[in-house]
């Protein structure tokens, strides 16, 4: 017998405002319709949209976009509406974080800001518009440079033009992120090293984490630069591999847990963190929700949950589910201590349906 539980799936029908395509929800519909009597998947475009989901009060969405952003109406500007504030607003329960820590998810500036105060290592970093900077020696970093938009994932954005070895790049990448996305560019100190994805989980008491990396491994660009382009990651030509035990995992499983809590993310995500020449460990960004499509190396966090601890995909969308509907029960615990609340060896608490 299936659970008395009304879930929605939520996306926008914008595309790119989306963290979860098509393929995505319908998977996680066909998953969770063995197991509850409603599931759907539904569309928010608008004001109305967003308050037709709340007067039919389901038990869950499954948060599958954060926000529609702002817009100028009548002379008017009406600000962005984050989906996870309208739904707490009225006392119902979602998946994955609430608007203060996807604030910072939406914006990579703000959050490696964030990671930075709290202590954790990330690239050197600045903002950058067009004709702010005059020649190479104004520029607060030095040469190679990475670019990119602060306010998307999925590689979109980032391509062969991303690292930057002159004036001459710096300002055509820059001016191509204002033109394309209407925002300063997000400028960091080109890290070499390694990269590195971490899926986590909280467990169903939230005081601890699963930690599960996953080692990223693209083949150099027309430039020699290996780097997880857009086109990279729409053809999945990366390699992903697991991270061995050894002083590495544990120092990624540390570092990407310490982010997770920092940012004040809570049920699951993901943290993107990449080496520097000297093999430092530095934040990239965070992805609170992040893509879970079925097949194994077509999501990171599909693939670090298969690698680090066959969880199978049904578990894995149902832990999900688990995690949302518990809201309110338990309390967060203090993160002081962190060392002793993570795990990287126990799988996931799910309960059998």
């Amino acid at each position: 017998m299936k659970i008395k539980k009304h879930i929605e799936i939520v996306r926008s029908g914008t595309p790119r405002l989306s963290s979860l395509g098509l393929k995505s929800c319908v998977m996680i519909r066909e998953v969770l319709s063995q197991y509850y009597d409603s599931v759907r998947i539904t569309y928010i475009n608008n004001e109305n949209d967003l308050n037709d989901l709340i007067e039919r009060k389901p038990d869950l969405v499954f948060l599958g976009f954060k926000n529609m952003p702002s817009t100028k109406m009548a002379g008017k500007t009406r600000s962005d509406i984050w989906i996870c504030e309208e739904l707490d607003n009225a006392g119902i329960n979602y998946t994955g974080s609430d608007k203060e820590a996807m604030l910072l998810d939406h914006n990579k500036e703000v959050a490696k800001g964030a990671v930075q105060a709290a202590g954790l290592q990330t690239a050197e970093y600045f903002s950058a518009k067009p004709n702010q900077y005059k020649k190479a020696e104004d520029l607060p970093l030095d040469f190679p440079l990475f670019i990119k938009p602060p306010q998307e994932g999925g590689g979109t954005g980032i391509d062969d033009n991303s690292v930057i070895h002159d004036f001459s790049g710096f300002e055509d990448k820059v001016a191509a992120i204002d033109r394309l996305f209407g925002t300063p560019a997000l400028v960091e100190k080109y890290l070499v090293g390694r990269e590195f994805s971490v899926a986590i989980f909280e467990t169903d008491q939230r005081s601890d984490l699963l930690v599960m990396p996953i080692e990223l491994i693209s083949e150099p660009n027309k430039n020699g630069d290996q780097i997880l382009s857009r086109k990279v990651k729409s053809e999945d030509t990366e390699h992903v591999i697991a991270v061995e035990p050894g002083s590495l995992r544990d120092a990624l499983i540390l570092h990407a847990a310490q982010a997770f809590r920092v940012l004040g993310a809570r049920d699951y995500g993901r943290i993107d963190i990449r080496m520097d020449e000297a093999g430092t460990l530095n934040f990239l960004e965070a992805n609170l929700i992040p893509g879970v499509a079925q097949h194994d190396f077509t999501s990171y966090f599909t693939s670090a949950c298969v690698i680090n601890e066959s969880i199978s995909y049904d578990d894995m969308i149902l832990n999900i589910i688990e995690l949302g509907l518990s809201h309110g029960l338990y309390e967060t615990e203090d993160t002081l201590g962190l060392e002793d609340s993570v795990s990287s060896t126990s799988s996931p608490v799910i309960t059998a349906l």
